[in-house]
């Protein structure tokens, strides 16, 4: 090998490489990646076959390796040169085999990135398994269903893009033909995640929202009877919203009226916690019912302080109510007189208080006025709820055989 030979390969190097560096702005080809790759090759060649090398050469030897070095971003997004080193099997003193894309300054943050888009992914499953098992009550209807499965379709393959290599490899191809540069890929990632992250974030704090519709829907199907349902959507919109404490006390309510005094009883307990003056009412109504007056009298002594600001007249008159229940029941009559009289004055049209004035006054033998109250309670009965039916059958007999008192004497 002679000086001209190296001369002649750096020229041909040379052309090669001002040919790609013309074409960056019009379309470069992989032929043209080969022309130059393989003309440093016969530059290395020719210098390794113990050639003398003139000063010259060498120094433009050095200069086109420079303007070389600077090309590495495109040619390593025109070929991937870890397939043709498969085949070369260059030497390792072969540098240009080996290019890689330059490191822009963001690339010292990758770590941070990758690390925020696993923690984002993480948390978005975790979301989707609180969610999915909220909406997972009984048989999914068909707004769960969808909206568990377009969730964890979602999350899963963000997740299994993100944490498998297949997945890494198939995103990475994903952004790369949509021309997003290599050292923004990490950021783009993290930016789906926290995306997917923030909408899973936004569709559980609106539960609640969505827990209203499903109370929405219980309150059409209890009017209509139809239980069962009213029950699974009582049920759902607790599962959805656990603090609605209406929902937990409408539910309270449709148990109480299967029979079932024990859920009931749990759901008013749940409504109580949270203050809900109705939950107070129902719960004393049931501890009356099971002959524990002081228990009553002291829930809804309790209630009132809770509820004193309250505009609910019926609320008001319901604790009066039951309260005067519970006093006529531990024989404080004058006490429970007061109560009812209190509770009449806020709807004197309603039935309760009526039919409870005229046992106080059964007990008093005071037969007169206790008919009185038998008509006002016969007169204004609306609907026969489990209280009221036992007492309008007292007043019907009662007012009947006119000696209601016959069988109340000896009681005090």
């Amino acid at each position: 090998m002679t000086v001209s030979d190296l001369v002649s390969a750096v020229k041909q190097y040379e052309l090669t490489l001002t040919a790609l560096e013309a074409a960056v702005t019009t379309h470069p080809s992989p032929q043209q990646v080969i022309d130059i790759l393989m003309a440093r090759d016969e530059v290395y060649a020719v210098r390794t076959a113990k050639t003398q090398t003139d000063k010259e050469s060498l120094m433009m030897v050095i200069s086109l390796d420079e303007r070389l070095k600077k090309q590495s971003e495109l040619i390593t997004k025109l070929v991937k040169l870890a397939d043709w080193r498969a085949i070369v099997h260059p030497p390792v003193e072969a540098w240009w085999w080996f290019l890689e894309p330059p490191t822009n300054k963001w690339d010292k943050f990758d770590w941070l990135w990758s690390a925020g888009s696993v923690t984002l992914l993480t948390a978005s499953l975790s979301l989707v398994v609180d969610i999915s098992s909220r909406f997972l009550t009984g048989v999914p209807d068909t707004l769960g269903a969808f909206t568990i499965t377009t969730q964890s379709v979602l999350t899963l393959l963000a997740a299994g893009g993100a944490l498998t290599k297949t997945g890494q490899e198939t995103i990475e191809r994903f952004l790369i033909s949509l021309n997003i540069p290599k050292h923004f890929q990490n950021e783009v990632k993290f930016g789906f995640a926290f995306l997917l992250f923030l909408c899973l974030f936004s569709f559980r704090f609106s539960l609640p929202k969505i827990a209203i519709f499903y109370y929405n829907q219980g309150e059409q199907n209890y009017k209509a009877n139809r239980l069962a349902s009213a029950q699974s959507n009582y049920s759902r919109a607790i599962k959805l919203n656990p603090e609605d404490l209406k929902t937990h006390h409408r539910l309270g309510q449709l148990y109480e009226r299967l029979q079932d005094f024990d859920r009931a009883r749990a759901e008013y307990q749940i409504a109580v916690y949270g203050d809900f003056g109705k939950g107070y009412n129902n719960l004393a109504r049931l501890y009356i019912l099971d002959k524990k007056y002081t228990a009553a009298i002291a829930l809804l002594t309790e209630a009132q302080k809770v509820t004193k600001d309250s505009q609910d007249k019926e609320l008001k008159y319901g604790l009066l109510k039951n309260l005067g229940w519970a006093l006529l029941e531990q024989k404080v009559y004058v006490e429970a007189e007061n109560n009812l009289r209190e509770a009449i004055s806020l709807a004197s049209d309603s039935a309760p208080a009526y039919c409870l004035m005229a046992q106080i006054r059964e007990r008093q033998n005071d037969k007169k006025n206790a008919l009185l109250e038998w008509e006002k309670c016969l007169a204004f009965a609306t609907e026969y709820n489990a209280d009221e039916y036992a007492w309008v059958r007292m007043a019907k007999l009662c007012l009947q055989t006119q000696q209601c008192l016959e069988t109340k004497k000896g009681d005090d």
